[in-house]
């Protein structure tokens, strides 16, 4: 398994210029940026893995989309019967970023030997979604245009087995409470270490590529996508996830 090393992305002078990317410099320290960002971040994994542990059918396939160093792939495997033959439940890991995808596969190679484990280095608006019982979404959509955002949860759906699941967890806009859960999310990575100069620099990198919609929202777009129950399992701070089935 690779090192976790500390992220100083955004820290130096030698700080990344324009948007966000997740490059070489990122997958380094990207276990590292995940947990110091995400107030709940390991309750959420611990989540998903049981959430798929129940919700994943036999013989069927499970999606990672968004899937990054491979922490959600990682949770859900652990609590997946290792079933061969048939009946037999694959994690196929999907994200367009290389780098990040290098990574998994020094993090994950046993499973990926086992064959229980398939990275795929695909854009996710191109993905065929077949023979689904759950697929996972991460802090996903929000790196989603947001006007390809429908069209690609209804592919999703369109690729459940009856009785599948979608798991979606996303960083939402807060706007009715003047503000308080995003300066809270601020005063969260200000106590995880990062200075003021590195949260401010990281917001400025993300603002046209991390964009968050509202909780009313979300739910909306997952009704007109097709999914009939709506049910929220975790929030911390303005991080939501759901299952909608």
């Amino acid at each position: 398994m690779s090192a976790s090393r500390i992220d100083q992305v955004y820290a130096g002078a030698d700080a990344p210029r324009g948007d966000f990317v997740f490059d070489e410099r990122v997958a380094r320290v990207f276990s590292d940026m995940i947990a110091r960002s995400v107030p709940g971040w390991l309750e959420l994994l611990r989540l998903i893995g049981l959430i798929g542990g129940r919700l994943a059918q036999p013989g069927s396939r499970v999606y990672d989309l968004g899937c990054s160093l491979g922490a959600t792939s990682a949770s859900l495997l652990a609590r997946l019967p290792e079933t061969e033959g048939a009946e037999g439940v694959r994690v196929y890991a999907i994200d367009r970023a290389p780098a990040m995808l290098e990574e998994l596969r020094l993090r994950l190679k046993p499973e990926i030997e086992r064959g229980r484990l398939q990275s795929i280095c695909a854009d996710l608006l191109d993905l065929m979604i077949t023979d689904a019982s759950l697929v996972v979404m991460n802090l996903t959509l929000q790196f989603i245009a947001p006007e390809q955002r429908l069209s690609l949860l209804r592919r999703i759906r369109q690729g459940l087995r009856p009785g599948g699941a979608l798991i979606l967890a996303e960083k939402v806009e807060v706007v009715e409470d003047g503000g308080l859960l995003t300066q809270l999310h601020a005063d969260f990575k200000a106590a995880q270490g990062y200075s003021q100069l590195e949260i401010a620099r990281k917001r400025t990198a993300l603002e046209q590529v991390l964009i968050p919609d509202r909780i009313a929202e979300h739910q909306a777009r997952m009704r007109e996508a097709g999914f009939e129950r709506i049910e929220p399992f975790f929030q911390c701070l303005n991080f939501v996830g759901w299952i909608a089935r």
